[in-house]
């Protein structure tokens, strides 16, 4: 498995997720963070295009979160939460109500205002077509994402893409493993974790 978080990983686990856990919905609403480089990707976009042109679904609809989201202060909220709710008894929904107004010393918990969204929308109906709406009551625009008329969506996208084989570990690490790391693997396991 490669490590990387790049648009091929966010791809690869969706399509795993939705292939061995789906319940055979044909819609879906999808919400992502703005990481250009995972989910604003065009290729995440052009997976989502290829599901509804495949028939996998009728329709797919893309949710940005407000631009900022993942800036240190909520991550920094969710840890106090977190930590709160781990040394709290939580049977309902008011418990847990509870948790969320003790997690801060001055109680302070607003929630955020939705300011700026963006939603993308894909449907069967019209093949290669993004829909984009700039807010949610905003007009949708249309715009075309296959240009090739000589052959059809279907023909380009009847299989999957190649397989991408795992880059294995650089022989610096390697050596490194078998130098430090060998000596406190039991015997019977050095050679596959130790090589």
């Amino acid at each position: 498995m490669c490590s990387s978080k790049g648009s091929n990983m966010v791809i690869s686990l969706l399509h795993h997720f939705l292939e061995n856990y789906g319940l055979g919905e044909m819609s879906m609403d999808v919400h992502c963070d703005n990481c250009s480089g995972q989910n604003k990707n065009k290729y995440v976009l052009w997976y989502m295009a290829w599901r509804t042109l495949r028939a996998l679904h009728s329709e797919i609809t893309v949710n940005f979160m407000p631009a900022g989201h993942t800036k240190f202060a909520p991550d920094w909220c969710f840890g106090l939460l977190k930590r709160r709710f781990r040394l709290s008894e939580v049977h309902c929904l008011q418990d847990l109500c509870n948790v969320v107004e003790t997690s801060t010393k001055r109680r302070i918990n607003r929630s955020a205002a939705c300011w700026e969204q963006k939603l993308v929308r894909f449907s069967q109906n019209a093949q290669g077509v993004v829909f984009l709406k700039k807010d949610l009551n905003g007009p949708e625009e249309e715009f075309l994402m296959v240009t090739d008329a000589t052959t059809t969506a279907q023909q380009r996208l009847a299989h999957m893409p190649a397989e991408i084989p795992p880059p294995g570990l650089p022989e610096a690490r390697r050596q490194y493993l078998r130098q430090h790391i060998r000596p406190f693997v039991r015997p019977g396991v050095q050679d596959r974790l130790c090589p």
